[in-house]
């Protein structure tokens, strides 16, 4: 009886966690740099491109820390962030990255090192 209540227990979690994982996801786009709840400076990095390297699908980030390289994979969403511009966010590519540019990095599993899960560039 102790095993069928802990194994519908774990379920129920499980089932609970893959919507609030998707729909993190899916809002993503439409909250501006650095105010991403319990996300921003705490599970992600920001600051501005050094280099991009489009055909090893990487960039050179500063940030207040150091510098980092991300790694951009098929996987790794990118944002535009146009929230000082007045207008809506809009869904961006790696050909986006430009040297300059400020950023927003959430790195995979939160690992600094792993791909960019996604990443938020701020348009001007």
């Amino acid at each position: 009886m102790s095993k069928y209540i802990t194994v519908t227990g774990i379920l129920i979690t499980l089932l609970v966690m893959v919507p609030i994982t998707a729909a993190e996801k899916a809002t993503e786009l439409y909250i501006p740099m650095g105010q991403s709840p319990g996300l921003s400076d705490r599970h992600s990095a920001t600051g501005r491109i050094e280099q991009v390297n489009y055909s090893q699908n990487t960039l050179t980030m500063s940030a207040g820390s150091g510098k980092y390289t991300v790694k951009v994979s098929k996987r790794t969403m990118i944002y535009l962030d146009r929230s000082k511009m007045g207008q809506p966010n809009l869904y961006g590519s790696f050909a986006d990255c430009k040297k300059g540019m400020m950023l927003e990095v959430r790195f995979e599993q939160d690992e600094r090192g792993r791909p960019a899960e996604w990443i938020k560039l701020e348009m001007q």
